[in-house]
């Protein structure tokens, strides 16, 4: 199994979850990738954040699944076109996500503004009686600026089933430090101990 770019765009800017230049990829592998996972999205960080939807990756010789998060986007205008995977022939070929400007072809590039400050979203006090499966591991995007905080993806229970809400950047809060998250096992079953900003 084998990985060759076969073309990619020349000028191009890179910012955390943000690019600007479409490569596309060719994977000389027979199995398709799998079906795109169903996401849960966070409360978006700040004004105008944009969804980007999680997909699969080639990576070391496997499918790796690359959980969605908020992206800002390099300008006004600018739309987020999904990375997709396309058969041809008798490979696959994979063409990165990327921002689209309906009129403007070079892309302007803004510093990104900082992230707002990570807020949990309230969970209800509930015992699940199933455990939490394991974490995942996610791949981090760049982070927008020196002093960003990443907030890790968890597991959050729905009601009726786990799902996962993936990680993301957070301004940091003055003289706290974050502690995430976790699922404690009691005796009524799983239980959920929210993260939270600790005065550090």
């Amino acid at each position: 199994m084998k990985c060759r770019t076969l073309c990619a765009v020349a000028a191009f800017w890179i910012l955390p979850a943000v690019v600007l230049a479409q490569a596309e990829v060719r994977i000389d592998v027979g199995a398709p990738p799998p079906a795109a996972r169903v996401e849960v999205q966070s409360p978006a960080p700040y004004p105008g954040a944009v969804w980007i939807a999680g997909h699969w990756h080639w990576e070391h010789g496997a499918y790796v699944w690359r959980g969605g998060h908020w992206a800002r986007p390099p300008g006004p205008g600018y739309l987020w076109v999904p990375a997709e995977w396309v058969r041809r022939g008798g490979a696959w070929y994979f063409r990165e996500g990327h921002w689209r400007h309906p009129e403007v072809t070079v892309a302007p590039a803004p510093a990104p503004a900082p992230v707002a400050v990570y807020s949990p979203q309230p969970v209800a006090d509930v015992a699940v009686q199933v455990a939490p499966p394991a974490a995942r591991v996610e791949v981090q995007p760049a982070p927008p600026f020196p002093t960003a905080v990443w907030i890790g993806g968890y597991w959050a229970w729905t009601g009726t089933r786990y799902e996962w809400v993936p990680g993301t950047w957070s301004a940091p809060k003055p003289g706290h430090a974050w502690v995430a998250g976790h699922w404690k096992a009691t005796p009524a079953g799983w239980t959920w101990v929210p993260g939270h900003w600790r005065h550090a």
